[in-house]
């Protein structure tokens, strides 16, 4: 045995001596990876994070919102936002007139074509009337243009000055051993939908515990209104209680969401993302990226999650098919479109000057809604649970969801499919908001589910003891 282990060792020792040394390249590489697998997986080693500016300016803006100066953050941004809603008028209003004098030329000119020239004017032909649309576009084109860039130059001159003031103002305020004169109100980092009442008069609001041991109490609010008219700030003086509730909420553990049907399309030149997009226009985003640019970001995150999907989809097929002895069908993996969202699939983009709302999930359907082959299996039932869940781990406590899943009524909106499509709605929520405690982070507290604003009155109070009979409201509180 001794004479193996000295065999062994001796074996080993000349091993090492006529083994090659190792380049001073590949022991530079090696010292790197060692020192990234430290700072990377060893908290005592890790870098310590870098501090953004947007996080440094989140802080300050937190701070002075809470302070005696929160009157004064509020009027200068009421004073900007009044600058933009100026501008925007004045572009509607040319727009506008413009359209009324190009439909009154374009009605002169077919006129001139099928019955001949006014009097005093010249004759014109189908080729004519074809280059008059045609200038008609490009003077439009044009007129959009020049005020999208003044827009956006004033947007840019607001959030660069807003920004400087704000950093300017903490720093006084920090050093200085003199407060500012007057007394402020002041609140904490909550939440309230309160404000909303004049948005529509058809509301009712309901206190329900829902939870099997673990009991936990939500406020439900059911609420018929256009969805946009949530978002927008009153005008003149009454907007400063809104904007001071979504100011002192920005960067707190309470924040508001709001669930807009949007389509796969990714473009805010249609639908209710062009409503949205004109709304966010009318006054300066001074926290988050406009909304352009959000959805930017969405479409190259996109790829990346298609590309996944792709491949986790090929991945389970060829899975289920070992398993079930029998080749892999790519017939089935080609059915499904992988280059854009499916049904169900949301994604969400983040704003500061929306009344009371913070978070716009944008809930993906192509097609309307408004048949009866919606059930509690159907995408856009399973994509409204993994909104709540992501809503739940993000500390967004207040939610507003259309109830019939469409933001208009149509005539197939009858009695009963509006009961109909309601029970399921109601049933499903609840079953989600049930399953909240188990999904960790914060649960929703105040659930708003929106009914179209043209609804009946009648089916409106049909809705509202459909809701207490599912969800065993004893203490309902009437709205105003």
């Amino acid at each position: 045995m001794e004479e193996l282990n000295g065999f062994s060792h001796k074996m080993t020792v000349e091993s090492e001596t006529d083994a090659p040394k190792q380049s001073k390249e590949d022991m530079e590489n090696l010292i790197k990876a060692w020192t990234n697998a430290f700072t990377e997986e060893v908290l005592e080693f890790a870098q310590p994070p870098e501090v953004r500016d947007e996080e440094v300016f989140a802080d300050v803006y937190h701070s002075l919102i809470h302070s005696p100066l929160s009157e004064t953050i509020l009027q200068l941004e009421a004073s900007y936002a009044c600058t933009v809603e100026t501008l925007c008028r004045e572009r509607d209003y040319k727009l506008g007139e413009m359209e009324n004098r190009q439909q009154k030329e374009m009605n002169d000119a077919v006129m001139s074509v099928s019955h001949g020239p006014v009097k005093g004017g010249a004759p014109m032909c189908e080729r004519d009337i074809n280059v008059l649309a045609t200038q008609h576009i490009t003077e439009r084109e044009m007129l959009i243009s020049k005020f999208e860039s003044e827009l956006a130059t004033l947007h840019q001159n607001q959030f660069t000055e807003f920004r400087q003031w704000v950093m300017c103002v903490h720093e006084e305020y920090k050093t200085s051993n003199q407060k500012p004169l007057g007394v402020f109100p002041r609140s904490e980092s909550s939440f309230s939908i309160s404000s909303q009442t004049e948005v529509s008069a058809l509301q009712e609001s309901f206190t329900v515990t829902l939870g099997a041991q673990m009991k936990q109490m939500h406020n439900l609010r059911l609420v018929a209104a256009n969805i946009l008219d949530l978002c927008k700030y009153p005008s003149g003086e009454e907007a400063l209680p809104q904007r001071l509730q979504t100011s002192m909420s920005l960067y707190s553990n309470n924040l508001c969401g709001l669930v807009i049907l949007s389509d796969s399309k990714l473009q805010i030149n249609s639908g209710i993302t062009k409503e949205l997009s004109d709304l966010c226009s009318r006054s300066t985003e001074f926290h988050f990226p406009i909304l352009q640019t959000q959805i930017d970001k969405v479409k190259t995150d996109m790829r990346k999650a298609m590309l996944w999907r792709e491949d986790f989809t090929k991945k389970r097929l060829e899975m289920e098919a070992r398993l079930a002895g029998e080749p892999v069908d790519q017939a089935a993996s080609s059915k499904q479109d992988f280059s854009k969202l499916q049904d169900g699939d949301f994604y969400l983009t983040r704003h500061s000057n929306l009344c009371e709302t913070h978070v716009v999930f944008h809930l993906i359907s192509d097609e309307p809604l408004d048949n009866d082959s919606v059930n509690s299996r159907h995408p856009v039932i399973i994509g409204l649970r993994n909104l709540l869940k992501t809503a739940c781990m993000n500390d967004i406590t207040t939610l507003t969801i259309p109830l019939l899943l469409s933001h208009k009524m149509t005539e197939k909106m009858t009695v009963a499919w509006c009961m109909k499509r309601a029970e399921l709605m109601f049933k499903c929520i609840k079953g989600f908001m049930m399953e909240m405690s188990g999904w960790g982070g914060t649960e929703v507290k105040t659930l708003q589910f929106l009914l179209p604003a043209d609804i009946n009155q009648d089916v409106f109070m049909k809705l509202t003891s459909l809701l207490s009979s599912i969800f065993r409201v004893s203490n309902p509180i009437r709205g105003s």
